[in-house]
């Protein structure tokens, strides 16, 4: 286990920051943290690399409890990238060397060749740090942490301040270096947590849910991650299992069946793209037959999102243009919605 987080809290103030923070991350893995803003995802990487003390909670790295052991010993481990990381006067080269130098070694120049190459700098080591792009400096920030070389890389939202080309740049970095050295990045995109992590954690001063990125988008835990990962359909309503071994759902003049086991008060979430649009019932084997209005139609690039209201309830529908043109729909048509029981993940509450 190369690092493991127990009920770490952190309040200033009396304002509650973290709270029972439990992680468990395993060497060589990448792990996105993703969070909305205020959420504690920088002061958690700051609690893990010793830059701030928790109010509670244990630290265990490499096996080391790493809140009793002499910080230094740990951080020398670790290296960390800021969102703006503060250059050195001086040389590519200088800046990057100035780690190795109060770590008392000195990397050789096919090191420092080999890193300038990871971030794509190659050649750039005599050039004055401060006369480089914003993407540039972010790439010598991630050279400078990459040729002490860490054990666990601390990202903290290393894109948030780049254009297009120089994040995808950084993020091609963080894949060439992934398994090679454990990596925590921080991020409010939740396409590139998808893109980039082996797993992803949903913080909101704790951790909501964790698991693999597909597993937390196709099942999120509970409503606020539900809604945070921009689950347009969350329906609440009453359970109760069916004739059939299904789960009956009634909600707001409309009846949902569901393949998972609930009973009670539930929360159940449909993913826009699971549903299909008809002109007729039965066009389809899903067991989820509704008939509805459309009131809301708007174009999202290569597909059209529209508003059904079945009951009382709204749902969101995406269809790629072709089958929006074929079937010629308009605003106020009367249509079938279809989606199968296995679509619709409940969240009991």
């Amino acid at each position: 286990m190369m690092l493991q987080l127990q009920d770490i809290s952190k309040v200033y103030d009396k304002k509650k920051i973290l709270e029972d923070v439990n992680l468990k991350i395993e060497e060589g893995e990448t792990i996105g943290i993703i969070g909305p803003t205020g959420s504690g995802k920088t002061t958690l990487l700051r609690i893990i690399d010793l830059l701030e003390k928790p109010t509670s909670g244990r630290i265990i790295f490499d096996g080391i409890d790493a809140l009793n052991t002499e910080p230094v010993k740990i951080r020398r481990r670790i290296g960390m990238v800021f969102q703006e990381t503060p250059l050195l006067k001086g040389t590519v080269n200088d800046n990057i060397l100035y780690g190795p130098r109060i770590r008392g070694f000195k990397p050789s120049k096919k090191k420092i060749e080999e890193v300038l190459e990871i971030v794509g700098l190659r050649g750039y080591g005599k050039m004055d740090a401060r006369k480089l792009s914003g993407g540039e400096k972010q790439r010598l920030a991630f050279a400078r942490a990459l040729i002490n070389q860490p054990d666990l890389l601390l990202l903290d939202e290393p894109t948030s301040n780049l254009d297009p080309i120089s994040k995808k740049q950084i993020e091609n970095i963080i894949n060439k270096i992934r398994g090679q050295v454990t990596i925590i990045f921080t991020t409010h995109d939740l396409v590139q947590g998808q893109r980039l992590a082996e797993k992803i954690a949903i913080l909101n001063k704790t951790i909501m849910q964790m698991g693999k990125a597909d597993e937390v988008f196709q099942k999120p835990a509970n409503s606020f991650v539900a809604e945070f990962l921009g689950v347009e359909n969350i329906i609440k309503g009453e359970a109760r299992p069916s004739d059939d071994e299904l789960t009956l759902i009634e909600a707001n003049g409309i009846k949902v069946y569901s393949s998972e086991k609930a009973k009670g008060e539930v929360i159940a979430t449909i993913r826009p793209e699971d549903i299909t649009v008809s002109w007729v019932c039965g066009n389809s084997s899903a067991l989820n037959k509704l008939k509805g209005r459309i009131i809301k139609i708007e174009e999202m690039g290569p597909l059209f999102q529209l508003q059904v209201k079945a009951g009382e309830e709204i749902f969101t529908v995406h269809m790629t243009r072709k089958s929006f043109h074929d079937m010629n729909i308009n605003l106020n048509s009367m249509v079938w919605i279809e989606f199968k029981a296995s679509a619709v993940h409940i969240i009991n509450q």
